[in-house]
């Protein structure tokens, strides 16, 4: 599960360089928004799952670290075009790019204290820094998404 979790990030991430380059179609930078956003919800799940068994979680270190690269990512994902059709991004993710920029950057610092924990198999740290990777979500969603 978690290599497809990992594969998935990757191939969402190389999706989003990779139009930027080649000026990525609106419909194409919404798709990779939503598969982003699914993969990271189902790293997210498994990170729940590891917390609520008490189970080991350094075989999650990849998986945090793949959370963080997909939240260095989200800023580029939103070009001009790509505020309408099938999106639930707000107007603010934008005109606000720089906010947005900030709420991804918490992302990532989130996860990437969610990837330490992990590989210092140390169980209280990561919940912690679980705790504090739904807030950044939740922060980003109040402000970035429609509800």
């Amino acid at each position: 599960m978690r290599n497809v979790l990992l594969t998935g990030l990757a191939l969402a991430f190389a999706a989003s360089l990779s139009g930027a380059a080649d000026a990525q179609t609106a419909d194409a930078s919404i798709a990779a928004r939503k598969a982003g956003m699914d993969l990271l919800a189902a790293a997210s799940g498994s990170a729940k799952r590891a917390i609520d068994a008490k189970s080991d979680v350094k075989p999650l270190k990849s998986t945090a670290e793949a959370m963080a690269a997909w939240a260095s990512a989200v800023p580029g994902l939103f070009p001009a075009g790509s505020d309408k059709g099938a999106t639930k991004a707000t107007a603010e993710a934008f005109s606000d790019s720089a906010g947005l920029a900030k709420a991804a950057g918490n992302l990532n610092a989130a996860a990437l204290k969610l990837a330490s924990a992990a590989d210092a198999n140390d169980a209280a740290a990561f919940a912690a820094a679980y705790a504090e990777v739904g807030a950044a979500c939740g922060g980003c969603h109040r402000t970035y998404r429609q509800r």
